[in-house]
């Protein structure tokens, strides 16, 4: 019965310190930044994201605005950047989550990984 109480005191213990290191973690992600860039010709966009996934800044090329018909390649660029910075951030959210859980078995983590991987 005792030896059921130390195994509970050990998850409690690494449950703690999983906290501990996800709040330095989000920090962390805080403080990175992620870019996704998409060009047609010298038309360009650059999205950045921090590694939370909030969009930080955007930048357009001049010749973007020179043309009222760039409006829909603006968007389509828009739209490109945006998902490549979004994928750049999911990749540094698995990275980050499997430096976190190393060495401890997190029922169901090998799934959520794969979704974010996804």
């Amino acid at each position: 019965m005792f030896k059921h109480l130390s195994n509970l005191a050990n998850l409690v213990q690494t449950a703690s310190r999983l906290g501990d290191r996800l709040t330095e973690l989000k920090h962390q992600m805080h403080g990175k930044r992620v870019r996704g860039r998409a060009c047609h010709g010298d038309h360009e966009v650059v999205v950045e994201l921090n590694g939370l996934g909030v969009v930080q800044t955007v930048e357009l090329s001049e010749s973007l605005f020179q043309d009222p018909s760039h409006k829909s390649l603006a968007q389509r660029l828009i739209l490109e950047s945006m998902n490549q910075a979004v994928s750049a951030a999911k990749e540094l959210h698995v990275h980050a989550i499997k430096e976190l859980t190393q060495g401890v078995d997190v029922p169901g983590l090998d799934k959520l990984i794969e979704e974010l991987a996804s």
